[in-house]
């Protein structure tokens, strides 16, 4: 199977955690939509797109992982994830998504750390994550990924 349909673990309130394959390509629409006990997830590299609503309303999420080969979110695709504290961005376009003013309220609102790729940001002067006074920027070890705490 390549794709997560929608409502595929709709208010699965028993799920706690999901690493999705790189052999899957698209998420669906509210796919995991209500999965309180969901804590962490991990999005392989073969996903391209994520539904509107698709982790809406994960209470309990704490930490996301986005592969690199995501080019679309769907609307709110993140919304009331109110305990999410860690994400890693592996996408260009997810790190575009995700420090937009309109969208970072959403995926980063809780945020307290964030890891994104090197290769991800370029000339990222401008970005919500780079001018924020509330974020410190550091390298991983490896030279992999900037890491923003929050300060």
């Amino acid at each position: 199977c390549t794709q997560i349909y929608q409502y595929a673990f709709y208010n699965c309130t028993s799920l706690t955690s999901v690493t999705i394959p790189d052999s899957v390509t698209s998420i669906g629409e509210d796919a995991f939509r209500y999965c309180t006990s969901l804590t962490s997830i991990t999005i392989g590299e073969g996903v391209t797109s994520i539904g509107s609503y698709a982790f809406y309303n994960c209470t309990s999420l704490t930490s996301v992982t986005i592969g690199e080969g995501v080019t679309s979110i769907g609307e709110r695709a993140f919304y009331y994830c109110t305990g999410l504290t860690s994400v890693t961005i592996e996408s260009n376009y997810v790190y575009k998504y995700a420090t937009s003013t309109s969208a970072c309220g959403y995926l980063l609102q809780n945020a307290t750390e964030v890891r994104v790729l090197t290769n991800c940001i370029g000339d990222s002067t401008n970005s919500y994550l780079e001018n924020a006074s509330n974020f410190t920027k550091t390298t991983s070890e490896d030279g992999l990924y900037y890491i923003y705490t929050k300060v």
